[in-house]
């Protein structure tokens, strides 16, 4: 019997095999996750290196493969759940982070595609590349991301025009990004439209021509600007201009023209004449 008491140290045999464990569990130092493979190395090295003067019972082995089981069990309804997860993605907004030159994280937005499986593990696209679940950062609601793309003027302005020295009004908008981009815009004056022929865009910059400017009446005005973006997007409170020495054309009145103004001064002429 005294053989079998020398080997044994602190109650296990310290053989070959324990010291494998122990460089594995020295290379895992750290880690706060029990995986499957962890728990069934733990579980193998227990019944290896039992104590042979306490033995473990059976009772409490069955004890732990239920728990194995258990865990196998978890890590397979979590799996199910992610992918069920991932699944509820498709048409959705999303943010992903993606990691950019030297290792730089970075946030990309844009709309799940498709969800591709392969090897049970299942990813989610967008604008043609794959993501796992762990990359997702954020499902943005539709109504949030069209507000914060959608266009817009610049900087406040406020424009005086003088008829006498006329002159353009310039002012720089912002287009805005997918899926709230716009192309044109318009300029409202009251529930006028001024006419696009003396609206300018190009690229960030509208122009509004003096020509135009010149057919208001002299007072303040506040213009609105209008995107064709798909929810005609309307800014009515960053263009104030004041107008004054503006010079209207002046436009017959109706039912009056050259003709009729030359019939009423000749019918005078003889009226007077015959007086």
């Amino acid at each position: 019997m005294s053989d079998l008491y020398l080997p044994v140290v602190d109650g296990k045999i310290p053989d070959s095999t324990a010291t494998d464990t122990t460089k594995k569990k020295e290379e895992t130092r750290g880690t706060t996750n029990l995986g499957h493979d962890a728990f069934l190395q733990l579980l193998v090295c227990e019944m290896q290196h039992q104590d042979p003067l306490e033995p473990t019972t059976n009772t409490e082995w069955i004890t732990q493969l239920a728990t194995f089981s258990q865990l196998e069990e978890l890590q397979a309804l979590s799996k199910a759940t992610e992918n069920s997860q991932m699944f509820s993605l498709i048409g959705k907004n999303v943010i992903v982070k993606t990691e950019g030159a030297g290792g730089k994280e970075t946030l990309k937005t844009g709309v799940v595609d498709f969800i591709s499986m392969s090897g049970g593990v299942a990813k989610f696209s967008v604008d043609g590349s794959l993501y796992s679940m762990d990359q997702l950062y954020s499902v943005v609601d539709t109504d949030y991301l069209y507000e914060k793309s959608k266009p817009t003027v610049t900087e406040k302005v406020e424009f005086k025009f003088n008829g006498d020295e006329p002159e353009d009004l310039v002012f720089k908008v912002n287009l805005g990004e997918e899926p709230a981009k716009a192309t044109e815009v318009a300029i409202l004056v009251g529930k006028a439209i001024l006419s696009s022929d003396y609206v300018i865009l190009d690229g960030d910059t509208v122009t509004i021509k003096q020509e135009i400017l010149q057919e208001l009446e002299a007072g303040t005005y506040q213009f609105s600007v209008v995107f064709n973006d798909d929810r005609l997007t309307t800014v009515d409170d960053m263009l104030k201009v004041e107008i004054y020495n503006s010079h209207p054309t002046q436009k017959p009145e109706e039912g009056e023209g050259e003709g009729s103004e030359g019939t009423g001064s000749e019918g005078d002429g003889e009226t007077t004449e015959g007086a």
